[in-house]
This record gives C-alpha cells, sequence and structure tokens, in this order.
C-alpha cells in the first residue's frame, strides 16, 4: 500500500508540475508575441522619429515639395521594405490628408481623420505613438511622429509593418509554436492571420475574452495531436481589446516523458517492496524468539511483582534492554519510597502552585489589555483566536468583531493594501515564518491609521506549528511627522530658489518700469508711440504684481499663538466670502466636529489662509457648485477638510497644485484688496508655520480634496 501510495502521488505530482509547465511556458510564449509587438512598434516609431527630425525632410514636408522627399527616402524606404518588413512609409499634411504613400507613390490626397486615430493622437499631443491599428491596408503596427518645421508642426509621418502570416511565420520559426489572430466580424470571431488550420475558437469564449481581456490556458488535440493553447487579448495602440491570439505548442514530448518516469517508478515501487517483506520475514524469524523473553519479563513487571531479574546472557541490544529492566526494576523500588513521602506533601504543593498560576495569569492578562498597541493570536488556519482592548482605540471596533475568520480583519484594511497583507500572511502562516510589515487600517471614523505588524510563529514541545502570536504598532503619528519634515525641507529649497530668483528680477525690472513710466509720460495721447509704451507699463506692473507675490511667499509669516475655536475660525472664514459666493452661484457646506476643544493658532492669519484656499477652490471649479468644509479629530491631530468639483484635474495638476501662478484669476476683479494673494502657496507657508500639514489629493478625474493637519497641542 505504501509502495502504490507513493507512486500515485508521484506520478500526479509529477503531472501536475508538467501541467503547471506547459501553462507558464504557453504564458510566456503569448508575453513574448506581445513583448515582439512592442519592439517592432518601437523600432517603427523610431524609424519615425529619425524621418522627423531630419532638417532636410522637414523642409521639404513644410513646402510640400512631394518629389524632393521622393528623392531622399524612395531608396531607404525600398531597403526597408526588402531587408526589414516595414510595409507603410506615408507622410501626411494636417489635419490627416495623405500627402505621400512610398508604398503607393501615385494615391494621395485622401482625408482619414475620420478612423486614423493615431495620427490625430501625435498631432494633437506633438509626440509620436505607435500601436496596432486598422487603416486602408488592413490590420497592421503603425508608429506616428510629428514632424516640426521653425518650431510649426507642419505634418507627420508614418511607418507601418504587416500583422499577417509573415510576422506569425517568422513567430512560430524562433518558437516552434503555432499561432492564430481572430477579429470579430459581428458578433463571430474571424481568422485574421494563421501559421495553421483550426477550429474557429468557441464563440462564448471569444466575446468573453474580448470583454474580460483575461488570458486563458487549454489543453486541446489538433489534428489528432495534443497541445497546450493559450488564448489572449491582442490591443490596439489605445489599449482598447481589438482581438484574440491564440498560441499552440505540442505536448507530445512532455506526454511520453511522463510516460517514461511513470514506468521507472512503478518499478523501483515493485523492487521496494519486494524487499521490505524481504526485511520484515527477516527480522520476525531471527529476533522474535529472544523477544518473547522480555516481553514476559515486561508483562511481569506491569504485573507489579519487583522482586525478580532478568538473566543477561549477552551484550548485543536485548542484553542491553535486559540489564536496563533491571535497572528500572531497582529505581522503581526506590520511586517507591520517594513516593510515599511526596504523596504526604502534595496537596500543600499543588494548592502553591495553583496560587502561583492564577497570579502569573493575572498579571499576564493585565499587561496585554492595557498595553497601547494591538496583541492578537492567529490560528494556522488563520482564525483570529485573541485580541486585546487596544483594538478598540485603535480602529474603533471590539476585538469580538475581529475573532474569527481572517475576513473579519482584512475589512478594515485600506482597499490599496489588502492584497498585499492578505498574501503575507497567508505566506507567514504557510511557510511558519516570521512576518514583518506595515500597512495601513480605516478607522471607523474613516480616518487612516498607519500600522507596523510584527507576529511570530509558535511551537509546541514536539515543534508543531499551533499559532502566531503578533503585535500591530500605531504609527500614524511618526507618519505625519515624517511627511511634514520632508515639506519643510521642500519649502526651504523653494524659498532659497525665490529669494535669489526675486533679487535677481527686482533691479532690472525698477529700471524697466521706471523708463516705461517716464516714456508714457512724455509722450502725447494722441501719439503712436503713446500705446505702445502702456503695453510696456503694463506688462512692466505685471511682473512687479507677480514679484510682490514671490516676496510675500519667501517672507518670514510672524505668528502669534493662542487657544482659539477652530469651529469659529472656519465660520468666520466662510462668513467674509458669503456674499461673494452667493453672487456667483457657489455654496458652502459645512460639517463641524463640535468636541474638536481649543487649539493653537493665529486667527486672524488662519482666517485669511482659509479664504485663499476657498477662493482658490472657486476659481478652479470654474462653475457654479458646492464647497463642502468639515473639522474632526484625527488621533494626536485636528484637521480641515475641504472638497470640491472641478471639469477635470490630472495627477500633474495635483503634483503642481502649490506652485504659484498655476490658477488662471483673469475673471478677479481688480477692486479686491487681495486679488494678488489667492495663491495657495502662501496658505501653504501660514499652515506650516502653525506646526501642520496641508496634502491635496483627487478622489476621482473630477473631484478635488485638501488635507490640513494641526496639532490639537
Amino acid at each position: 500500500m505504501g509502495a502504490a501510495s507513493l507512486f500515485l502521488v508521484s506520478y500526479r505530482f509529477q503531472a501536475s508540475l508538467i501541467h503547471v509547465n506547459e501553462a507558464q511556458r504557453v504564458r510566456n510564449l503569448y508575453q513574448v508575441f506581445l513583448n515582439d509587438i512592442e519592439i517592432k512598434k518601437n523600432m517603427a516609431l523610431s524609424l519615425a522619429t529619425l524621418v522627423a527630425q531630419n532638417p532636410e525632410v522637414a523642409e521639404a514636408l513644410a513646402r510640400e515639395d512631394r518629389d524632393r522627399l521622393i528623392r531622399l527616402l524612395h531608396p531607404a524606404y525600398q531597403t526597408l521594405e526588402r531587408d526589414f518588413g516595414v510595409r507603410q512609409f506615408h507622410f501626411h499634411l494636417p489635419p490627416a490628408t495623405s500627402f505621400l504613400r512610398f508604398h503607393a507613390l501615385h494615391q494621395f490626397g485622401e482625408r482619414m481623420e475620420s478612423y486614423r486615430h493615431t495620427i490625430n493622437q501625435a498631432r494633437e499631443t506633438g509626440v509620436g505613438v505607435g500601436g496596432i491599428e486598422r487603416g486602408v491596408l488592413g490590420l497592421s503596427l503603425r508608429s506616428v511622429a510629428p514632424v516640426f518645421y521653425r518650431g510649426r508642426q507642419v505634418g507627420t509621418v508614418e511607418f507601418g509593418l504587416s500583422l499577417e502570416k509573415p510576422l506569425l511565420d517568422e513567430f512560430k520559426k524562433n518558437y516552434a509554436a503555432e499561432i492564430v489572430l481572430y477579429l470579430p466580424n459581428g458578433n463571430d470571431p474571424q481568422v485574421f492571420a494563421a501559421t495553421v488550420d483550426q477550429p474557429l475558437l468557441a464563440k462564448e469564449l471569444f466575446s468573453r475574452l474580448l470583454a474580460s481581456g483575461e488570458t486563458v490556458f487549454q489543453p486541446e488535440t489538433l489534428r489528432e495531436r495534443k497541445v497546450a493553447a493559450i488564448v489572449g487579448p491582442l490591443r490596439d495602440f489605445s489599449g482598447k481589446i481589438i482581438g484574440v491570439v491564440k498560441i499552440s505548442v505540442d505536448r507530445g514530448p512532455t506526454l511520453a516523458l511522463l510516460n517514461r518516469y511513470a514506468l521507472l517508478a512503478l518499478g523501483l515501487g515493485l523492487l521496494g517492496l519486494a524487499v521490505s517483506i524481504f526485511f520484515v520475514w527477516f527480522i520476525s524469524v531471527i529476533f522474535t524468539r529472544r523477544i518473547d523473553e522480555v516481553v514476559r519479563g515486561a508483562e511481569e513487571i506491569a504485573a507489579g511483582r519487583r522482586d525478580f531479574r532478568l538473566p543477561v546472557k549477552s551484550e548485543d541490544e536485548l542484553g542491553v534492554m535486559k540489564r536496563s529492566l533491571n535497572q528500572m526494576l531497582a529505581s522503581l523500588e526506590e520511586s517507591q519510597d520517594r513516593l510515599r513521602d511526596y504523596a504526604q506533601n502534595l496537596e500543600v504543593m499543588v494548592d502553591q502552585r495553583t496560587r502561583s498560576l492564577k497570579e502569573s495569569e493575572k498579571t499576564y492578562r493585565t499587561l496585554v489589555e492595557n498595553v497601547p498597541l494591538i496583541v492578537y493570536m492567529v490560528m494556522p488556519d488563520g482564525q483570529a483566536l485573541f485580541l486585546n482592548r487596544s483594538v478598540e482605540q485603535m480602529i474603533g471596533v471590539s476585538p469580538q468583531h475581529l475573532s474569527g475568520p481572517h475576513g473579519h480583519w482584512v475589512g478594515h484594511l485600506h482597499p490599496d493594501d489588502q492584497t498585499q497583507v492578505v498574501a503575507l500572511r497567508a505566506e507567514a502562516l504557510r511557510e511558519r515564518k516570521e512576518l514583518h510589515t506595515e500597512y495601513r487600517m480605516v478607522h471607523l471614523d474613516g480616518h487612516l491609521v498607519y500600522c507596523i505588524d510584527h507576529a511570530v510563529p509558535v511551537f509546541n514541545e514536539e515543534r508543531d506549528f499551533i499559532r502566531m502570536d503578533g503585535i500591530v504598532i500605531d504609527v500614524t503619528v511618526q507618519k505625519e511627522l515624517q511627511e511634514k519634515n520632508l515639506q519643510t525641507q521642500e519649502l526651504e529649497t523653494l524659498g532659497q530658489i525665490s529669494t535669489r530668483l526675486a533679487h535677481e528680477l527686482r533691479n532690472p525690472l525698477m529700471s524697466i518700469g521706471g523708463m516705461a513710466r517716464r516714456l508714457s509720460k512724455s509722450l502725447e495721447a494722441s501719439d503712436p508711440q503713446a500705446e505702445k509704451g502702456r503695453l510696456i507699463l503694463e506688462q512692466v506692473q505685471k511682473l512687479e504684481k507677480i514679484l510682490n507675490t514671490m516676496l510675500a511667499f519667501i517672507e518670514p509669516q510672524a505668528i502669534r499663538l493662542q487657544p482659539c475655536n477652530l469651529n469659529q475660525v472656519v465660520t468666520r472664514a466662510v462668513e467674509g466670502l458669503q456674499t461673494k459666493f452667493q453672487g456667483n452661484g457657489i455654496a458652502v457646506k459645512t460639517k463641524l466636529d463640535q468636541n474638536l476643544g481649543l487649539i493653537p493658532l493665529d486667527e486672524a492669519l488662519f482666517v485669511t489662509a482659509l479664504k485663499h484656499l476657498l477662493e482658490n477652490a472657486w476659481h478652479r471649479m470654474g462653475q457654479k457648485g458646492e464647497l463642502e468644509l468639515s473639522t474632526h479629530k484625527n488621533g494626536g491631530v485636528v484637521q480641515v477638510i475641504l472638497t470640491y468639483q472641478v471639469t477635470y484635474i490630472s495627477a500633474d495638476d495635483i503634483e503642481h497644485y502649490f506652485y504659484p501662478f498655476t490658477v488662471d484669476y483673469s475673471s478677479v476683479k481688480d477692486s479686491w484688496a487681495d486679488a494678488d494673494l489667492l495663491d495657495v502657496s502662501i496658505p501653504k507657508v501660514v499652515i506650516h508655520k502653525h506646526g501642520g500639514v496641508i496634502h491635496v489629493s483627487k478622489e476621482d478625474d473630477q473631484r478635488i480634496k485638501l488635507t490640513i493637519s494641526l496639532p490639537r497641542v
């Protein structure tokens, strides 16, 4: 039975291992195919960029000199077509009009902006773009680069490579794999190109792959040959799924190797079984007779006899065993005497030990329940066996709520950290090793708690794994201090740059401004040159305004901190803008926590900073709408949160949110006294002077969230 079981387990293991390797192999081939497409796309884009940056080519395209372009590039195209498989070499005029096709010299003038999206994207963005796209000649791998002449975009140039059978035959030759490209024909799959005739994909599988973008591994039979196949999506230049790729490799050599190992394992198993049977029979015959004497002596001992001794006739293993039994008999007699003495004091010793254990348990439980960090125990199956009361202080839920399956704990992790933490904990339990990781948890009231989790495996005396004991430490304050230090360093560097820039600009700006004012005063109003002088003066005044803002930003802000009610400060800032906002269709919705207490603030300076942030938010909105302003406590800090809707904001806008002059205030009236201080860089300095931190993020592409964190003491 043991040999048969070993054979079956070994065979199944080998089959499973081979199956996994086959799946990995075809997945690697699928990725290699995608990488080949990416490499060819980059090659075509490199050619397009190289041609676009040729001054003679750019000048000829700008002058629309088709003959000159042919003389310059047609020999190169013939070489690329013959030796490197370049199928298309095409120039376009804005917006996307065919100007010169080297692969069809007499075919031009076609307007393609309705279906050639790579050309449109390259023209609109000013940078090269490449990928799979459908054109006049069918599905191709195309790369388009814009052509600039004297700082003006004069057109685009395109290189294209075929995706048809020659490309697939090259892949088959290099990797010994069959490949088929399927494109949709209505709702049905249609073969676009293939290295071998195969039945069409099932309509349900084809539709599912087009919709989900997943990859599917499936062993199958092709022309009476067993093959391993993978089916995955084919994407165009924009990432959209336009078809399906199927790659197949022959399983014949692999299955033959598996059968060979199965026969070898079966033979070894039968041989081992025969040797085992013979060995057991030999041991039984030779040693059983002498063992009977020892067994009878052991039975006498079990019956309670202590007055006999076993005869020792040899020094082999059985002789040593008899001598040991004789020593055990002598030891048992001595132990009986000691037991009689010990029994008299046993009750007292048990009572003392019980009290000691109870006191130790009470001390341990008191320590664990009151330590300012989460203490937990997790069983090998992931069940949480114990959590102390600190979990309620850290994330706002009771220990009983988190006890049980690991999924209860996972539900309180930050969504971005859940996958990693679950994988690390599963790995630690599976491999019985130490766990040390950092992640974020979400408090019941919504704020984030940064944690360090450290757990160690616990084994019993037989070295069996019985559980994981761990602790979770709240490091939110340390994270916030680290972020604050980084922001302080950024502000220090920005201040040094701004000071140097202001110093370099002030003297020439004052000279230009003085000369412009004198020139304006010396000219009559009817003089044609007066208008030019006025324009120069306006631009100088604009530069002076920028310089004043820079100086205001780097000027040290003296603050006088006094205990203040943050809710009253927020209300005062909102009321100061109420009339202005109502007249422009803007509403401010506030949600203030009434349990904040007093915090140290320079009330007047902080009100001004909040007003600037609100006005900046209004101008970023660019439309009527609602600003949401709230306050609440988060551990050792108090937070002010401002959220509002915008038409669109990118990741780059978020990164440069606090840069000066990033918002167009052309709608701000000159009569507003503080119109030149609306840039949020100055309020950021004010908040840092209060020992706080301001952070901006986006909840989606149309919603901005500003979080101001201030120390409570």
